[in-house]
C-alpha cells in the first residue's frame, strides 16, 4: 500500500519552504508520496484550520504531518492526533508537536557580536513576521539580538518587520533606515538573505558603501549569499540536518512521537564575507 506523508507551509513558493520541500522530497522512497497542503496565516485560524484538517481526507490516511514555518492551532493539531498522525514542524512550535529547527536565539546573539566586534554602535534588525502574532524563529532571533546588544550596553536603533521574507521588503526597509534622523552603521536582516539583498540594491543606488557606511549580515546562507555584491555576511542555518531530522522522525519515530514530542534544536554559524 503507498504511503502518504502530509506537508504544509503557507507558501511553497517562498525561499525557505521551497527549499525545505525540495530537501524533504529527496528522502521519498518509490512507495511514498507527499500531499501538500497550502495554508494562511494564523490572522485566517478558521480557513488555515479547514486547509490543514483536509489532509486527513482520503485514503490512505498520512502516516505523518510536517509543518514548514507553520504553526497549527489547538483544534488542527488535536485532529491529527486524534487521527494518530504525528505533527513535526519545521522552524516552528506548537503544544503537542515536535519541532526540528535551527538554534535561532544563538543566531540572533552571533549577528550582534560579530557586528559589534567591529565597532558598530547604531545597529537595527530587519525581521520576519509571517504569522499574525508572530513567528518563533523571528522572536528568538529578535530575542538573542536585543540580548547581545544589552550586554554592550547597546539596544536596536530600529525594529522593522518584514511580512514576506522578500527582496521588496528589503528595499521598503533599507529606504526607510537610510532615511532616518538617527542614522544607522549597520542592519542584522534577521528576515534572511534575500531580504538582505533588497538593502544591498538600495545601498548601490545611493551610493552607500557596503560595509564602510553600513555593515549588513543576513540570515541563512542561501546561493545568493555568496554571489551577491558585495558578497553577503550571514547566518547559516543547517537546512539540510533539518529536512533530514524531520522526515526520519516524521517516518521512523512516529508512535513515540505521539507519545512524546520532542525538541530537536541544531547549530547555526557566522559566515564572515565582505558586507560586514
Amino acid at each position: 500500500m503507498p504511503v502518504r506523508i502530509a506537508v504544509a507551509a503557507v507558501n511553497f513558493g517562498a525561499t525557505f519552504p521551497g527549499m525545505m520541500y525540495a530537501r524533504l522530497r529527496r528522502h521519498l522512497r518509490a512507495d511514498q508520496s507527499f500531499v501538500e497542503c497550502a495554508t494562511t496565516s494564523t490572522a485566517a485560524v478558521d480557513v488555515a484550520r479547514a486547509r490543514l484538517t483536509r489532509l486527513l481526507d482520503g485514503e490512505p490516511k498520512p502516516i505523518a504531518f510536517i509543518g514548514i514555518s507553520v504553526r497549527p492551532d489547538p483544534r488542527s493539531l488535536a485532529a491529527f492526533r486524534a487521527a494518530k498522525v504525528p505533527v513535526v514542524l519545521i522552524d516552528e512550535e506548537a503544544e503537542g508537536a515536535t519541532t526540528v529547527a535551527c538554534d535561532n536565539y544563538l543566531g540572533g546573539v552571533l549577528a550582534a557580536a560579530h557586528l559589534t566586534e567591529q565597532g558598530r554602535r547604531r545597529i537595527a534588525i530587519v525581521v520576519g513576521k509571517l504569522n499574525a502574532e508572530g513567528d518563533m524563529n523571528s522572536a528568538l532571533r529578535l530575542d538573542g539580538f536585543e540580548k547581545a546588544l544589552s550586554e554592550q550596553g547597546l539596544a536596536p536603533v530600529e525594529v522593522i518587520y518584514s511580512i514576506d521574507y522578500s527582496r521588496k521588503d528589503g528595499v521598503t526597509a533599507m529606504t526607510r533606515l537610510l532615511g532616518g534622523r538617527r542614522g544607522v552603521d549597520a542592519i542584522f536582516s534577521a528576515a534572511g538573505d534575500i531580504c538582505a539583498t533588497g538593502m544591498l540594491a538600495v545601498a548601490r543606488e545611493r551610493g552607500v558603501r557596503v560595509p564602510e557606511d553600513v555593515a549588513i549580515v543576513g540570515f541563512d546562507d542561501l546561493d545568493v549569499a555568496a554571489t551577491s555584491d558585495p558578497p553577503l555576511t550571514t547566518i547559516r542555518q543547517p537546512v539540510d540536518a533539518m529536512a533530514d531530522e524531520a522526515f526520519r522522525l516524521a517516518t521512523e519515530e512516529r508512535e513515540e512521537l505521539l507519545a512524546r514530542p520532542r525538541r530537536v534544536i541544531l547549530k547555526p554559524e557566522l559566515v564572515a564575507r565582505q558586507s560586514a
